[in-house]
């Protein structure tokens, strides 16, 4: 998905995908990121954006360097070029967030 087109995302776009995979491939194996939350930004700081800001959170097996992904899912025509960071370890897995501004 093309910047242009990343930018037309709002939270509403992902709020029907909480709790739904998304994939991404490294080199060696496809890698499964749970959606586990898709929250607003604090209102004073999101004010003087073009749209509201808005963070996905994600739960994966693996420990990932922070870096851009590319994600598919089903419910998205073309796949997510998604920056993401790791945020912390649960007993589950690891935990990153991707912010939209």
């Amino acid at each position: 998905m093309t910047a242009d087109m990343l930018d037309q995302l709002t939270i509403e776009s992902f709020e029907p995908h909480v709790g739904t995979s998304f994939w991404l491939r490294n080199n060696t194996q496809k890698v499964e990121l749970r959606l586990t939350r898709a929250a607003r930004v604090m209102e004073s700081e999101a004010a003087r954006l073009n749209r509201t800001a808005f963070s996905l959170y994600f739960l994966g097996p693996v420990l990932l360097p922070q870096q851009i992904y590319r994600l598919t899912h089903d419910g998205f025509s073309e796949p997510l070029d998604l920056f993401l960071v790791p945020i912390g370890k649960e007993a589950a897995g690891f935990n990153y967030e991707a912010v939209f501004t």
